[in-house]
């Protein structure tokens, strides 16, 4: 059996996991076709039985277990004319949640199971004015025309994931990530007037929120489902033989169940929390299921008109795993990673062995409205690395994968131009085989242009041109140390990029600190870099590595404010010196004209313990900066603090949200 990285044992198991559950290989053919890619159901029992069969397929043979057991492990334009930033959006006029929205004169800060509502001007006298109280934990919130938004975890949700049991049998199906009996709460509160919040609306609906968007003045909230099943067998020996008798044997296990113990419901509650509404989340007639079965899990796109979010929400069902989401202002893009991996499991001695897998990206597009229906679907070779991998312009949605293994070097980068035809997402062109033996570290489409990062000891940025997407091309290419693993458009021909810096000593890579960089892209085919920032020393971390969301920039006045838990080393010399943790808190850079970085400040968020200075009281789990008129605003969910933007310095404003 072939040693294997950690990163690449989990990617195994997923796969194992994932081609479990989607070699599903029965199918009732009482649906009527939607669209050449997916098809709806004609009653009930229709979609009763296509459910049943799905997971009654879900067994894997018992070769890949023993694999297993041995590896397992408000529409924003960005805050322009207004005075203040914006959250950091991936595409103009699709907004996403995030854990403090603003409107120039409130602050809404989400804490654990509440928001507080916070009077943010003028600074030296800010307060909390209200809080609103979510019935469960908060995933994240939305501000849109006078509505706050609280997307929450209703508090009657199970908090461990799914585990097998001694017998090796499965209580819920697959696949075993997603939390079963698990709900998603959207509680919509008028805060016209901050100081007196209104609920209008709290709906919890079964399923755990895997994204949602607001774009053309409706929430969109994406949920995945998995059902409470009985105990089904979920290994069979390789045989067909075997794999008959247990497929038998879960469909009589499955055979007493009715539809409403396989789809999701919904219930409604008044603003004391008593319930005047229930029933099932989506009708059987807006269940749709892609044309190759994916599965028993069920995707729900709640849909809320945010003119009148009192009126009932429309509902489109989906039978299929997603892994990603991606929105334009026109269209709804689920992705899934499909895994692939070689039938022949035994060597010529009878000893199990085992193959890389190879990866497919499912595409499933939906058009958007006040009700969203199913436009196409398609697949590409690869993988993605997250939504900016993502891209549509004109109908044409460009999409980034990775193919194969850095660590054999059978890793490729690949680019295509996917449009729908007549239902089926069609690739009309490509840039394949790019960068060898790297793998994706960034992507950014922006118009019909595109950006890519790859690395393996050094950073290339390559540039596109995605202007006739019949014939994507890579127009130019610069290599410079350490890597970038998000892009973001300062203007159109100036690239700002944050990722880490490293050093290579002969085969060895090391990362050192966090890394600012800046691109000049006027000169398309000969991109230059302008300037770079390291902070601190490896260790040094942020949460705007991952989530572009953590990344406060306000173009208007080319400022910039972004989260940093700073390490430093003592000895440079020491190889095994990885520093010790001095800052935690919020970086705040103006650009030049020259666009080189200029840091205003730094603002400290951890709270100290005065008995013990090397412990900390609390740690934040997020940072946020907001720019408001002349003032930066640093927020966690425990602390407030403010500072005029040109004297960034203790003492600072403070506002304690935890009195």
């Amino acid at each position: 059996m072939k040693t294997l990285r950690s990163r690449d044992n989990h990617i195994y198991f997923l796969a194992i996991m994932l081609a479990a559950f989607l070699a599903v290989i029965g199918c009732n053919d009482d649906s009527s076709s939607s669209s050449p890619k997916a098809k709806s159901f004609k009653s009930d029992e229709a979609l009763t039985s296509y459910l049943k069969d799905q997971y009654a397929n879900s067994a894997t043979p018992t070769p890949v277990r023993y694999y297993m057991m041995d590896n397992a492990a408000p529409e924003s334009d960005a805050g322009a004319d207004k005075g203040f930033s914006s959250t950091n959006l991936q595409e103009a006029g699709v907004d996403e949640s995030d854990m403090i929205k603003t409107d120039g004169e409130y602050l809404y800060i989400a804490n654990e199971s509440d928001v507080r509502i916070v009077s943010a001007t003028p600074a030296d006298s800010m307060n909390v004015v209200s809080y609103v109280k979510a019935g469960g934990w908060i995933d994240s919130i939305y501000l849109y025309d006078n509505k706050l938004v609280i997307l929450y975890r209703p508090s009657n949700g199970y908090e461990d994931p799914i585990v097998y049991t001694d017998v090796e049998k499965i209580g819920v199906g697959m696949p075993y990530w997603i939390p079963y009996q698990e709900k998603a709460g959207m509680l919509i509160v008028d805060v016209s007037n901050p100081m007196s919040p209104e609920t209008i609306k709290d709906i919890q609906v079964d399923g755990y929120l895997v994204a949602s968007r607001i774009t053309g003045g409706n929430l969109h909230v994406i949920t995945q489902f998995m059902p409470s099943l009985p105990p089904l067998d979920i290994w069979y020996d390789g045989s067909e033989e075997d794999k008959k008798s247990v497929t038998e044997a879960n469909n009589q296990t499955l055979a007493s169940l009715t539809l409403d113990d396989f789809v999701p419901s919904y219930n409604i509650n008044d603003a004391n929390g008593v319930l005047v509404e229930e029933g099932r989340a989506v009708a059987t007639k807006d269940f749709i299921r892609p044309q190759e079965d994916g599965g028993g899990t069920m995707v729900s796109i709640i849909t809320i008109n945010m003119a009148d979010p009192a009126a009932d929400f429309t509902s489109t069902g989906f039978i299929a795993d997603v892994h990603n989401v991606y929105a334009s202002t026109e269209s709804l893009y689920l992705v899934s990673t499909i895994y692939h991996y070689s039938e022949d499991t035994y060597d010529d001695n009878g000893f199990f062995t085992w193959s890389n897998p190879t990866f497919e990206t499912q595409i499933h597009k939906f058009d958007l409205g006040s009700t969203v229906t199913y436009a196409a679907g398609g697949k590409v070779d690869g993988e993605i690395l997250n939504q900016f991998s993502l891209g549509e312009y004109e109908g044409v949605l460009r999409i980034a994968t990775t193919t194969g293994y850095t660590w054999d070097q059978t890793s490729r980068n690949h680019v295509f131009c996917l449009q729908n035809n007549g239902g089926s997402l069609t690739v009309i062109g490509s840039i394949r085989d790019l960068a060898p033996g790297e793998r994706l570290y960034s992507a950014r489409f922006m118009g019909d242009r595109g950006f890519l990062v790859t690395f393996v000891q050094v950073d290339p940025l390559f540039t596109l041109d995605l202007s006739v997407p019949q014939n994507p091309t890579v127009v130019g290419e610069l290599k410079v140390p350490g890597f970038s693993t998000y892009l973001h458009p300062i203007n159109d021909d100036i690239l700002l990029a944050i990722g880490q810096d490293t050093k290579a000593e002969g085969d060895i890579v090391k990362v050192g600190g966090m890394q600012l960089s800046i691109f000049d892209t006027s000169d398309f085919a000969n991109p230059k870099l302008l300037h770079s920032e390291i902070i601190g020393d490896r260790g040094t971390y942020s949460e705007a590595l991952y989530n572009h969301k953590a990344v406060a920039f306000w173009p208007e006045k080319n400022l910039l404010a972004l989260p940093v838990n700073l390490n430093e080393i003592a000895d440079p010399q020491n190889p095994e010196d990885w520093g010790r943790n001095t800052f935690n808190g919020l970086y705040v850079y103006r650009l030049t004209d020259a666009y080189d970085f200029e840091l205003l400040g730094r603002i400290s968020m951890f709270v100290w313990d005065e008995n013990d200075m090397d412990n900390w009281m609390y740690y934040p789990s997020w940072y946020r900066g907001v720019f408001i008129d002349d003032h930066i605003y640093s927020l966690t969910s425990f602390t407030v603090k403010a500072a005029p933007i040109d004297n960034i310095a203790e003492p600072f404003i403070t506002l304690d949200l935890m009195e």
